[in-house]
């Protein structure tokens, strides 16, 4: 089936149009599951409106929001959406945040979208087709020497994430990386790979909300996603991984996961 990335944009901006309605507003914020995954309006409302937009071009195709759960239609297509990714950005007033958008089929990332809704830009790729930002395409760097490797890292929620955390900087420490960064928005951070300012990303956890759409378009624009043991994902949707842009820093890394 011949899919149109331009209408999943189309979804994605409608989104953003919401969220930076909200931005830098004060919100209501209503707690989930555990107290760092929280609601508010916007992520409501950006999904309202992705949800409608993707309802109207895909009927046909299932659709598995964060906040409303899985819309089945028993199509072996199934959009992942995240209205909001890096609430806690958005709520800060920080303009570190995305709407994404990825479309599995069966288990496999077919297309994806990301929209930084501040900063105008929108990351998105078809598999085979290449990555693109802006409708520029995108590719990793090929740093090789990890000294000079920015390193994102994200996790859920958890106290023992926390200490495998520690442990894990005193590792990255050993290695002399350049930096360790925690954004807060999973979609950003691979997107921030697949266009070379950074090196790695460390997954550790999150939902796959979180990264869909961005799995896609870190390996259509050269970049290597494996588990801790270096194993290519033969499911897309697993939740824990190491992303980097394919040069010796991936094994490097293995090395301490």
């Amino acid at each position: 089936m011949k899919i149109d990335i331009k209408k999943i944009i189309t979804a994605a901006e409608e989104g953003s149009k919401i969220l930076k309605k909200y931005f830098g507003q004060t919100l209501k914020i209503k707690e989930k599951s555990l107290p760092v995954n929280i609601q508010t309006t916007a992520d409501l409302k950006s999904e309202e409106k992705i949800l409608e937009t993707l309802k109207k071009n895909f009927p046909e195709f299932n659709i598995l929001t964060e906040e409303k759960g899985l819309i089945d239609k028993k199509s072996e297509y199934t959009f992942i959406v995240d209205p909001l990714d890096g609430t806690n950005n958005f709520i800060l007033g920080i303009a570190n945040f995305s709407v994404s958008i990825g479309l599995l089929r069966q288990n496999k990332i077919v297309a994806g979208v990301v929209e930084n809704p501040i900063l105008d830009q929108i990351y998105f790729a078809k598999a085979g087709q290449g990555s693109f930002l802006n409708n520029k395409k995108i590719k990793v760097n090929k740093e090789k020497d990890i000294k000079k490797a920015i390193i994102g890292y994200d996790c859920d929620y958890g106290h023992y994430l926390e200490k495998y955390f520690r442990e894990l900087l005193e590792k990255l420490e050993k290695k002399k990386v350049k930096r360790v960064m925690i954004n807060m928005s999973p979609a950003l951070d691979l997107c921030r790979l697949a266009t070379g300012k950074i090196e790695a990303m460390i997954n550790n956890g999150n939902e796959i909300y979180d990264f869909a759409a961005g799995k896609l378009i870190l390996r259509e624009a050269g970049g290597l996603i494996t588990d801790f043991k270096g194993e290519k994902e033969t499911d897309e949707r697993k939740t824990i991984f190491l992303a980097t842009n394919g040069t010796d820093i991936h094994q490097e890394l293995l090395e301490i996961l």
